[in-house]
């Protein structure tokens, strides 16, 4: 095989390894930025952190009220109420509690992974491993 050749399939097969493996940077969960008025609690940045996360706003929601046993709307500036009050470390729990089920990948603890909202699969983008989950 001439070496023209073989630098061409090689190429070939780095362009087909997922882009995920070149990433340096390292993964943060966003904390939670509240507020407390009166007997509601208000998340600011409830949208943005499901964006951080690449995930539905509306599964997120449906989780953080599950796990919070509370009923919560969005206002129209896009922040998230909840009607009850709430210390932002323990919401912040609630926030790496979703991580740990529904974006970090079991098998390599990778967080570059896809989710199937239809059968509750998640794919991972780095190991390939997927995950059946919890329906929430």
């Amino acid at each position: 095989m001439e070496e023209k050749e073989y630098l061409e399939i090689l190429n070939n097969a780095y362009d087909e390894l997922p882009k995920v493996l070149y990433k340096k940077e390292r993964f943060e969960i966003p904390k939670v930025k509240g507020k407390l008025i009166k007997t509601r609690t208000i998340i600011g940045n409830f949208g943005d952190i499901a964006k951080h996360f690449s995930r539905e706003r509306d599964h997120f929601f449906k989780f953080f009220l599950k796990e919070l046993g509370v009923r919560g709307e969005f206002n129209p500036n896009g922040e998230l109420t909840l009607h009850s009050r709430f210390q932002p470390n323990f919401l912040n729990k609630v926030v790496e509690k979703y991580f740990k089920l529904y974006i970090q990948c079991p098998h390599c603890n990778s967080p570059d992974t896809n989710l199937n909202y239809q059968n509750n699969l998640l794919k991972c983008n780095a190991c390939g491993h997927q995950e059946n989950l919890p329906k929430i």
